[in-house]
């Protein structure tokens, strides 16, 4: 069931676009990041962006964000901006944001797994898009090509047994 919704959630987001204008979304820094001149790991870094500096959110690629404040333009990583918050406010920061992502109620939180960075009008508005989950399946790798694979990469096959049964009261696997 849930590989069903995943991938209904893919095919449905697939015709929205990979760069998409956010409507120029105020946030601040939690943590001090550095400003890249793409949406990659691995791109120039052109300046570090402070902890708390004020950013305004230009555009969203993926996990990233293209911001613009005073110490600069580029991109970050979407999850050290904070959105819709003053520099300010008080709050969760970095990881504990994260592991909050699902909390709702009082503190305005929604629950957005595995649509993180769209807004309620593309959910809204996405429509399945089967030429989308077509082109999925030719990512798809049968038996024989998994094993001409390993094969090339000199892996074996190994054989591993299942963990034991975990019995009431134990703490974990064979009793641990």
């Amino acid at each position: 069931m849930k590989v069903n919704l995943l991938i209904l959630l893919f095919a449905c987001s697939a015709g929205i676009a990979l760069a998409q204008p956010h409507g120029q979304e105020a946030g601040y820094a939690v943590r001090q990041t550095e400003l890249k001149q793409e949406p990659y790991s691995d791109a120039a870094t052109t300046g570090t962006l402070p902890e708390r500096a004020p950013v305004k959110i230009v555009s969203r690629q993926g996990g990233w964000l293209k911001i613009e404040s005073a110490s600069g333009a580029g991109w970050v990583r979407m999850l050290a901006i904070r959105t819709g918050a003053t520099e300010g406010a008080g709050g969760d920061s970095g990881l504990k944001q994260l592991f909050n992502v699902a909390r709702s109620g009082s503190s305005g939180t929604a629950v957005a797994t595995g649509v993180r960075g769209l807004d309620r009008e593309q959910i809204r508005n996405a429509q399945p898009n089967a030429a989308e989950l077509g082109r999925m399946a030719q990512f798809a790798a049968s038996e024989a090509d998994a094993e001409r694979f390993a094969n090339g990469a000199g892996l074996a096959a190994q054989a591993i047994d299942y963990l034991p049964a975990q019995q009431p009261g134990s703490a974990g696997p064979a009793g641990q």
